[in-house]
């Protein structure tokens, strides 16, 4: 799980990627513990990426949906209710074939992570620090250091 951390208010009123020329990539976010999806989205923000959140796999086909405009990444969970985070992925590349996708989960062990293992696919565990999440979702986009959005987010804690 994510720790909670505090946000400096200075980071909240101005995206640190405000000068870019190109806009950055919309992220997709699933993730069933609202704490951890919170957390997540607002280090995210802070990085000056765009994200749309959803609390399951069903909310996220819908937003999916509505949302006008190419989505570049999917960072789910694994293990969720009703649908697990392989077979959303599946569900919404039939939508957006070029649709990326980063896997989240805090268990070692299961079928569907044993089944993702064999694949080349991006995978971060739980716990995760905001570096691991940051460099994991540069590396899925396939940025660079000088292409990815603004990852210098001082005042939070690694």
């Amino acid at each position: 799980m994510v720790e909670p951390m505090k946000l400096p208010a200075s980071k909240l009123q101005s995206p640190p990627n405000s000068q870019a020329a190109t806009p950055s990539p919309v992220i997709l976010l699933v993730e069933d513990e609202s704490m951890v999806r919170e957390v997540t989205s607002e280090v995210l923000q802070l990085a000056g990426y765009h994200v749309l959140q959803s609390s399951g796999p069903e909310e996220a086909l819908r937003v999916a949906k509505e949302h006008e405009g190419q989505i570049g990444l999917l960072l789910t969970d694994v293990i969720m209710p009703g649908m697990n985070g392989a077979d959303l992925a599946h569900h919404l590349q039939v939508m957006q074939p070029d649709l990326i996708t980063v896997f989240m989960s805090g268990y070692a062990e299961n079928d569907v992570l044993r089944n993702m293992r064999r694949q080349s696919v991006i995978h971060i565990q739980k716990p995760f620090t905001v570096d691991v999440l940051l460099s994991r979702v540069a590396e899925a986009l396939g940025a660079d250091a000088t292409t990815r959005p603004n990852t210098n987010l001082s005042g939070l804690s690694a």
